[in-house]
C-alpha cells in the first residue's frame, strides 16, 4: 500500500493512531471554523471529509478500516463532549416547573393587558 495523504496528514499500514486523532481533531476545528463563514456549507464539508476517509479506507483490509473508523468516530465523539461552548448539561431540556411559571405569567399579563378591560 502507498502512502496516502488526507488534509495534510500522511497515512500509510500500520495505522498510527495519533494521526488518525489528529485528523479528527483537524476536521473538527474545520467545521467548528465553518460555522462562522458563508462561504462554506457544513453539511458539504461533512460530506468531503468523510469521502475522502472511504477514499482511504476502501484500500484497507476490512479489520483495519474498521479499526480507524472506531478509533476516529471516538475522538470526534470525545471532542464534541469536550466542547466548552456546548456542554452536554445545555441540551438537557427545559424544567417542567419553569415552564409552568413562565405560562402563568403570560396569563396573567393577558388577563390584566386585555380579558379585564373588556369584560369589565
Amino acid at each position: 500500500m502507498t502512502l496516502t495523504t488526507i488534509d495534510g496528514l500522511d497515512f500509510d499500514v500500520p495505522l498510527d493512531h495519533t494521526r488518525i486523532k489528529a485528523l479528527a481533531r483537524l476536521h473538527h476545528d474545520q467545521l467548528g471554523e465553518a460555522i462562522y463563514h458563508k462561504d462554506q456549507h457544513i453539511g458539504e464539508l461533512g460530506i468531503a471529509h468523510r469521502v475522502k476517509i472511504a477514499d482511504f479506507t476502501h484500500q484497507l483490509p476490512t479489520e483495519q478500516r474498521l479499526e480507524f473508523y472506531k478509533i476516529y468516530n471516538h475522538e470526534l465523539r470525545r471532542l464534541a463532549v469536550d466542547d466548552p461552548l456546548h456542554p452536554p448539561h445545555a441540551e438537557e431540556g427545559v424544567n417542567v416547573f419553569l415552564l409552568i411559571v413562565i405560562m402563568l405569567m403570560i396569563a396573567v399579563i393577558l388577563y390584566f393587558a386585555f380579558v379585564r378591560h373588556v369584560t369589565g
